[in-house]
């Protein structure tokens, strides 16, 4: 169901027809269920060394949703460690071509060779009505990376 602008013209003493009504109900039920995708990692991703920002799974880190138009809530969390070295590693998220961080992303982190908790939630603001796809990406200073399975990455609008 998609969000229909209100009816804002009522006349006092005007009946309410059945489809003001309907147009109610569907506005609740899209205020009660928005927009949301969500990838649950079921196995280890395994991505190599990439300089510049890189999409980290472009078949399956790689989320659509059609807004309303407002503000969205981007999130990951989940464990990641290094391929072989320590390596400085940096995730952000395109946005239709758009990257949302500035050099380091939006999350900066050293992995090592033991297990590293991975997590932030990004607010996008006054984000166009439409159809968006949600990219998460990576760079890293060295070597590449492991995100294990369990790792979830989602946006839903707010």
């Amino acid at each position: 169901m998609a969000w229909t602008t209100p009816k804002t013209d009522w006349e006092t003493g005007a009946l309410i027809a059945a489809s003001d009504m309907n147009e109610v109900g569907e506005n609740l039920a899209t205020l009660k269920n928005p927009a949301t995708a969500v990838y649950t990692t079921t196995e280890e991703i395994t991505v190599l060394h990439a300089p510049e920002f890189t999409d980290v799974d472009g078949d399956n880190l790689n989320l659509s949703i059609t807004t309303a138009g407002g503000d969205v809530l981007v999130h990951l969390h989940g464990t990641g460690r290094r391929r072989s070295g320590d390596t400085d590693c940096d995730f952000d998220i395109d946005v239709d071509g758009n990257r949302q961080g500035g050099d380091k992303g939006i999350l900066s982190t050293r992995l090592y060779s033991y297990y590293h908790d991975l997590s932030f939630t990004h607010l996008i603001q006054n984000l166009s009505a439409g159809n968006h796809t949600f990219k998460l990406q990576y760079k890293t200073q060295r070597d590449g990376i492991r995100l294990l399975g369990g790792a979830q990455f989602w946006v839903r609008e707010i």
